[in-house]
């Protein structure tokens, strides 16, 4: 089992990479990435790639794993079973899941790439509809100040970003 510091060390690189010239931060792919699976333990991601609990919808042409997931519907805290994308490496979920945002229109359209700031753009992935529970920006901001995730920020450009959105949603 790996600590918290050894998983976020691990994935780091990849994070940058994903992100730079996306107008998306590091810090907070790295914190989502630890909250959506355990640090790296959740059969999910150790299983299938699948860092950040991205869904595998009606248009997905890749592999899936079924799991349970936790989601909150008005307000309200419920399991449930779903279909889950699954990815043959780690940086091929770490891509997807830019790829995801870029296509989705609802993303940019709720200010994700406009965001200058990690915990602004955490806002506005609540405000898009990532995810269902009502306190996910502040888990996620908790996560970049314990660890200081800000540090990777810098080391990847946020600006001119080479964002094509869609009108359609594929995914």
């Amino acid at each position: 089992m790996q600590t918290p510091t050894t998983f976020i060390n691990h994935i780091a690189p990849t994070a940058i990479a994903a992100c730079d010239g996306k107008r998306l931060f590091p810090s907070l792919m790295i914190a989502q990435a630890c909250l959506e699976s355990n640090y790296g333990q959740s059969k999910l991601s150790s299983l299938h790639n699948n860092f950040f609990g991205i869904k595998a919808s009606a248009g997905w042409k890749g592999a899936v794993a079924t799991f349970n997931t936790t989601e909150y519907v008005k307000q309200r805290k419920i399991v449930i079973q779903q279909s889950f994308r699954s990815y043959p490496s780690l940086e091929a979920g770490f891509a997807d899941r830019t790829r995801f945002l870029q296509v989705n229109p609802r993303y940019a359209s709720n200010g994700v790439f406009k965001a200058k700031s990690p915990e602004e753009q955490a806002l506005c992935f609540l405000k898009a509809g990532y995810a269902t529970d009502p306190s996910y920006p502040q888990k996620l901001v908790r996560i970049i100040n314990q660890y200081n995730l800000k540090k990777y920020d810098s080391l990847c450009k946020t600006s001119n970003p080479s964002i094509t959105t869609s009108t359609t949603n594929p995914m």
